[in-house]
């Protein structure tokens, strides 16, 4: 099963709305996604998270749809989209693409970034997407398979710690069993030379933004 999740950043770019989204993927909203899920021209399946940023005549709008909610009380330990990302891997997604993840709070950013690494998403495809920028995670002894254009800059990032025997494919500047340091901008900026990459770990986390052209 795909899953879509709309979160409530700020994305000033409605065009990822609309062509990330195929028949047939379940659509989630969390909490006050379910308004940009609208501006999109999207209707949410579902709606997950405690619903202080939902104007009650959208959640009207969504229940005359047919839209279900699924509502945690304000006080708690995740933020919306970690329980509308929870929900759907334990409802049985095996892809998830999140949009709107991006602007507002910087906190709220970081934290969204960091959810990659939740160990329920082991073997989970996951992609942040954001007008011409997506980013997912490599866990150690997966490969990411990259598609694009020759000059698309791809950036790899280690994410709590060091990302040990990385090996690239189709990047300007080949990596070949090599270690990334936490904390240190190695990574940053490298550039495709073929429409397809390959990025492959051996252990870590290694965050990978691609940024097309």
């Amino acid at each position: 099963m795909r899953a879509v999740i709309i979160a409530n950043g700020q994305e000033p770019d409605a065009e990822p709305g609309r062509s990330e989204v195929r028949p047939g993927d379940w659509i989630v909203a969390a909490d006050g996604g379910a308004v940009r899920a609208l501006a999109w021209g999207l209707e949410p399946d579902l709606v997950i998270g405690d619903m202080d940023s939902l104007p009650p005549a959208v959640r009207a709008r969504l229940e005359a749809q047919g839209c279900r909610f699924l509502r945690h009380p304000r006080r708690k330990d995740e933020t919306d989209l970690e329980l509308a990302l929870r929900h759907v891997v334990e409802q049985g997604a095996r892809e998830v693409v999140i949009l709107g993840a991006w602007g507002g709070r910087l906190d709220h950013a970081l934290a969204n970034v960091l959810l990659l690494s939740l160990p329920i998403l082991a073997g989970v495809r996951v992609r942040f997407v954001t007008g011409a920028e997506e980013a997912a995670l490599v866990r150690g002894g997966e490969t990411l398979r990259l598609a694009g254009r020759p000059g698309d800059l791809v950036s790899l990032l280690p994410l709590g710690g060091d990302a040990q025997g990385v090996t690239t494919e189709g990047l300007a500047w080949a990596l070949r069993d090599e270690r990334l340091r936490f904390g240190f901008s190695r990574g940053v900026s490298n550039e495709m030379t073929a429409p397809t990459a390959h990025v492959t770990v051996g252990a870590g986390f290694l965050l990978v933004v691609h940024q097309r052209g």
